[in-house]
C-alpha cells in the first residue's frame, strides 16, 4: 500500500473523530466551566448602603372629608351650593327657617341691655325714686310669694285628703279588718302580691295616722321643707300601694262570691284612687316649682331694695356684674342655637354631595351636604402583618399614581398607623395613612397609588442576592467559592429590600464569592 493511500484512509477517519471530540469538549466546558454550572453564578460580596423598603398599593383620599347635617330640623330656606362648588371656610352652604331662633336672640339681647343698664345704675348710685320703686316691687313679690306658699300648704293637705279617701274610702272595701294590725285583702292568685298588699295596707295606715297629726299644725307661718318631703314620701308609698292593688284586682275572675259587677266596681274605685294620687304628685311638683320661683323672686326683690338703700358697694356692683355676665351667656347660647340653623363650611374645599333643596323639611342629623378638601390629599393603604412591624410614623415614601405612570414620582410620609387590625378577605392588615409632602394639582381623590416606604437605611452593609441563601437543618446557609473549592457556611441575616437582596449580619466578609442559584 502506498503512503498516499494510507494518509487518505487516516484523513477520512479523522474527519469523523475530530468534530466529535470538539463537540464533546464544548459540552464538557459548558457543564464544568464557567464557575461550575450553567444554573449557577458567582457573586462577589460587597459593602453597600442597605435600604429596606415595603411596597404596597393604596388609594388617594382627601385629607379632610365630612358629611354635614342640620343640627336643628325645619323647612329648608336656602341652598347656596351645588356639587362641584368651591367654598371657603365659614361660608353658609344651606339654611333652615330661623324666625323663632332670631326672636330668642333679640329677647336675650334686650335682657343683656337691661342688665347692663342696671349695672350702670348700681355704679351710679340710687335715687329716692328708685328706692320707692324697689319697695313697691318687694311688696308685689311678697304677695306673690305668700300666695304661692299658701297654695303649697293647701296642696300638701289636699294630697293627704286624696290618699286618705283612696285608702279608706275606696281600697278598704277589698280588705277584711283593714284598720287593724292584720288587714287581709281579697284572695289574689299571686300569693306574694297578696302578702305585699297586706303589708302595705298596714304601713299606709300608719302613714296616714302620722301624716294627719303632722298637718294639724301646718299653715303658711309654720311651713318648712320637711312637710313637702313628708308629702312626697307618703304619696310615693300610696302610689306603690295602689299600683299593686290594681294588679291584684285585675287578676280577679268572676265567681259566685265575686260577681263581675263587684269586680268592675273594685277596678273602677282602685283606678280612681290611683289617678287621684298620680294627679296629686304632679300637682304638688308644679306648685313646688311655682313656690320656689316666687320665693327666689321675692328674695331678689328684697336684695335689690337693700342694694338701693345701702348704696353701691363693691360686692353689689360685682353681683350685678355677674347677673350681666349670665345674661350675656344666655345671649351667646341663643346665638349658638341660631347658628345651628345654618350648615357652614368647616374648611376650604369642594362640594361633593347636595341632598336637599329649598322648601323641603330637613331632619336633624341627616347628612345632606358632603365636602372634601380641595388641595390636601392623603393615601390610605392596608399593610400586611408581615410588614407592619417595619413601618413607623414619619418614614419617607415614594409614590407613583397609575394615572401618570411609573416615571412620575410623588414624595410622601407615613402619618398614621392603626394599632388594631383590619381583616380583608380573611387576612389581617393594618390601615396606614400617608401624607403627600407637597400639594400637587395633578393629584385627585380616588387615584390608585403604588407606594414604596423606606423603613430602614444602613450604610456599609453586607448584601447578597436572596437566591444565594438556603436552609440546611433549619439553619440559614450560603455556599462560598474559594478558588474552585466550595464550602457551606452558616450566616445570620437581617431584612430584605425591594430588589430581593438580603442583608447579612455575620458569617461572610466583603470580597468573598457566594454561589447564586439561577432560577
Amino acid at each position: 500500500m502506498s503512503r498516499f493511500t494510507s494518509f487518505k484512509r487516516f484523513f477520512l477517519r479523522k474527519r469523523i473523530y475530530i468534530p466529535t471530540i470538539l463537540i464533546l469538549a464544548l459540552i464538557g466546558w459548558s457543564i464544568f466551566g464557567n464557575s461550575g454550572s450553567a444554573n449557577e453564578q458567582l457573586v462577589s460580596v460587597q459593602s453597600t448602603t442597605f435600604v429596606q423598603e415595603v411596597g404596597v398599593t393604596g388609594k388617594v383620599i382627601p385629607s379632610k372629608d365630612v358629611d354635614m347635617a342640620f343640627e336643628i330640623g325645619g323647612r329648608v330656606s336656602q341652598v347656596s351650593v351645588k356639587v362641584g362648588s368651591i367654598v371657603k371656610e365659614g361660608q353658609i352652604l344651606a339654611s333652615v327657617s330661623s324666625g323663632d331662633q332670631q326672636a330668642v336672640v333679640l329677647q336675650r339681647q334686650a335682657k343683656v341691655d337691661s342688665e347692663a343698664a342696671k349695672l350702670a345704675e348700681v355704679q351710679r348710685g340710687s335715687r329716692a325714686e328708685d328706692i320707692a320703686i324697689a319697695t313697691t316691687e318687694v311688696d308685689g313679690a311678697r304677695v306673690s310669694y305668700e300666695q304661692s306658699l299658701q297654695t303649697l300648704v293647701d296642696q300638701i293637705k289636699d294630697a293627704y285628703a286624696k290618699v286618705d279617701d283612696g285608702v279608706r274610702g275606696k281600697a278598704d272595701q277589698l280588705f277584711k279588718n283593714p284598720r287593724t294590725v292584720n288587714p287581709e285583702v281579697l284572695t289574689f292568685e299571686n300569693y306574694p302580691l297578696r302578702m305585699s298588699v297586706n303589708d302595705q295596707r298596714l304601713k299606709i295606715g300608719e302613714i296616714l295616722a302620722s301624716w294627719s297629726k303632722s298637718i294639724e299644725t301646718l299653715n303658711s307661718g309654720t311651713y318648712t321643707s320637711s312637710y313637702l318631703d313628708e308629702a312626697r314620701t307618703n304619696l310615693s308609698a300610696a302610689r306603690n300601694f295602689f299600683n299593686d292593688l290594681s294588679e291584684g284586682v285585675s287578676s280577679l275572675t268572676a265567681s259566685d262570691s265575686f260577681p263581675q259587677t263587684t269586680i268592675d266596681k273594685y277596678k273602677t274605685d282602685v283606678s280612681t284612687a290611683r289617678t287621684a294620687v298620680s294627679t296629686a304628685i304632679s300637682t304638688l311638683s308644679t306648685v313646688e316649682q311655682s313656690y320656689k320661683s316666687s320665693q327666689n323672686a321675692y328674695a331678689k326683690a328684697k336684695d335689690q331694695l337693700a342694694l338701693k338703700k345701702a348704696g353701691s358697694t363693691i360686692e353689689q356692683i360685682n353681683s350685678q356684674f355677674a347677673i350681666l355676665k349670665s345674661a350675656q351667656a344666655d345671649l351667646q347660647s341663643a346665638r349658638a342655637l341660631l347658628a345651628k340653623t345654618n350648615i357652614t363650611a368647616p374648611f376650604n374645599g369642594l362640594i361633593t354631595k347636595v341632598d336637599t333643596k329649598e322648601g323641603e323639611i330637613a331632619s336633624v342629623n341627616a347628612n345632606v351636604i358632603g365636602l372634601i378638601s380641595a388641595s390636601s390629599y392623603e393615601i390610605e393603604s392596608y399593610i400586611s402583618e408581615s410588614d407592619i412591624a417595619k413601618v413607623r410614623v414619619g418614614q419617607a415614601a415614594r409614590v407613583t399614581l397609575d394615572a401618570y405612570g411609573k416615571d412620575v414620582v410623588f414624595l410622601a410620609k407615613t402619618v398614621e398607623v392603626d394599632p388594631a387590625e383590619t381583616v380583608l378577605d380573611g387576612v389581617s392588615t393594618y390601615k396606614t395613612k400617608l401624607e403627600f409632602v407637597e400639594a400637587d394639582e395633578r393629584i385627585r381623590s380616588g387615584m390608585t397609588a403604588n407606594i414604596i416606604i423606606q423603613t430602614a437605611e444602613k450604610p456599609e452593609s453586607v448584601v447578597i442576592p436572596q437566591e444565594a441563601l438556603f436552609l440546611d437543618a433549619g439553619e440559614k446557609m450560603v455556599t462560598i467559592d474559594q478558588g474552585g473549592k466550595r464550602i457551606n457556611r452558616k450566616v445570620e441575616t437581617g431584612g430584605i429590600n425591594a430588589k430581593g437582596e438580603i442583608e447579612v449580619l455575620s458569617g461572610i466578609s466583603v470580597g468573598e464569592k457566594v454561589v447564586v442559584k439561577k432560577k
